[in-house]
């Protein structure tokens, strides 16, 4: 009987292993919706969201991998999902181009003066609530939880 030939898993010479997949955006909205609806209600930080999300995500593919980064770019504005950021001032001079939060871009928040002039008072984002002034607002602490219609928390 002749021998069977088994098939090497391993990738051809000269090509690298997938060592990771990013997930759909799609998906990751799905999942994020249905994991703030679960048993807990709100996760205190970015970090512990994100694990909560992979463990869920990774039953399906378990090479999926996602940044803090690109989850808070995904889930800004989606319904079901509160994103709520903690802030801290810090003098920096230098100008803000885009969002710390979304990285989208920031639009200059004018003020009229008595004199028919106009002033930047500070920037504001496009896409998210987030706004800073001359002492620059940084990003600390993330946090998710259960949003309604209205987009405010649920519990």
């Amino acid at each position: 009987m002749p021998e069977k030939v088994v098939a090497d898993a391993s990738p051809p010479e000269g090509a690298r292993a997938v060592k990771f997949r990013r997930p759909a955006a799609e998906l990751v909205q799905r999942v994020a919706r249905r994991v703030v609806r679960g048993g807990k209600a709100s996760f205190p930080s970015q970090a512990a969201f994100r694990a909560a999300l992979l463990k869920q995500i990774r039953r399906d593919e378990p090479l999926a991998t996602i940044s803090g980064a690109r989850l808070r770019r995904l889930l800004v504005g989606v319904p079901g999902v509160r994103l709520s950021v903690r802030y801290t001032e810090r003098m920096d001079p230098r100008p803000l181009l885009i969002c710390p939060v979304c990285a989208s871009p920031l639009t200059p928040i004018r003020n009229r003066t008595l004199t028919g002039d106009t002033v930047v008072l500070g920037q504001r984002c496009s896409r998210c609530d987030y706004w800073t002034h001359r002492a620059r607002r940084v990003p600390v602490r993330y946090t998710f939880s259960q949003a309604g219609i209205d987009g405010r928390p649920t519990r």
